[in-house]
């Protein structure tokens, strides 16, 4: 815990209000990852803190620390992200994406490549500059990566067929469609490769992937991430397959779920 004064450029990923105007703040930093300061009054409308200590914004703060509690001295935006607020499934979107840095970061460790992962995704959401569909799919599929579960998009992990279509979640990589068949269904009900476990009783998802959605995550995954999102699935199916593969990634590494994503479904229905 750093024990001067300090100047930190950050971004908001969570707000706890505290006592009657104050809030507790959360930013993730390049350098330092997830950082927590006491802003004193940010929640009065008057407060000259209040910009720059709401959600989203990417901003520089003046941090002043006494023991081992840091306070907020002073702080500018310096990007908004003022689209976000304007769409209210982004808003949630973007609070899942959110929650997500918070699972991943830790406090005094670097977070260069989630930093940038988060802000190029803020981004493209309030500029609409891609369909949340497919933002939230390079978001989830990167940070996996990013967390060290970056799976394997090659051959299929069984037989090393070349054309490999069914998404192995919990083993990082992809099967042939004869090999999905041969898993054991935990259901009669369930489709070929919904859900299965071995003869260790090892617990096994499989998701299909289209040829266009397998391309897509691999070009996700291998691009720089300035670039990550130049691209597009115009077809409806490809889009779904590719969102639901990347979700159901990143949550069963995580091993949990989010609210804030079972909200933004809610909106979006």
């Amino acid at each position: 815990m750093p024990t001067a004064d300090f100047t930190i450029d950050g971004l908001v990923i969570r707000v706890v209000p505290s006592g009657d105007n104050d809030r507790l703040v959360t930013v993730l930093t390049k350098d330092r990852g997830r950082l927590s300061f006491m802003a004193k009054g940010a929640r009065s409308l008057k407060s000259k803190y209040m910009p720059a200590c709401n959600p989203y914004v990417w901003g520089n703060y003046e941090i002043h620390s006494k023991g081992t509690a840091l306070w907020l001295r002073d702080a500018s935006v310096t990007e908004g992200f003022t689209g976000i607020g304007k769409d209210i499934a982004s808003m949630y979107l973007a609070q899942y994406f959110c929650d997500v840095c918070m699972e991943l970061s830790e406090p005094e460790e670097e977070a260069a490549d989630l930093l940038r992962l988060v802000l190029n995704c803020f981004y493209a959401l309030s500029q609409n500059l891609k369909s949340k569909q497919l933002i939230k799919a390079v978001f989830e599929l990167r940070a996996a990566a990013m967390s060290g579960y970056e799976p394997d998009l090659g051959v299929c992990r069984q037989c090393g067929k070349t054309s490999a279509f069914v998404f192995d979640i919990m083993n990082g990589g992809m099967l042939c469609t004869a090999c999905a068949e041969a898993a054991p269904s935990l259901s009669p009900d369930a489709p070929k490769w919904a859900v299965a476990t071995d003869r260790f009783m090892t617990r096994s998802l499989l998701v299909s992937l289209t040829p266009s959605a397998l391309d897509a995550a691999r070009y996700i995954l291998s691009s720089p991430v300035q670039k990550m999102l130049s691209f597009e699935l115009t077809a409806d199916k490809d889009l779904n397959s590719l969102s639901k593969a990347a979700e159901c990634y990143l949550l069963s590494h995580l091993e949990r779920g989010f609210p804030t994503l079972k909200t933004y479904y809610e909106v979006l229905r």
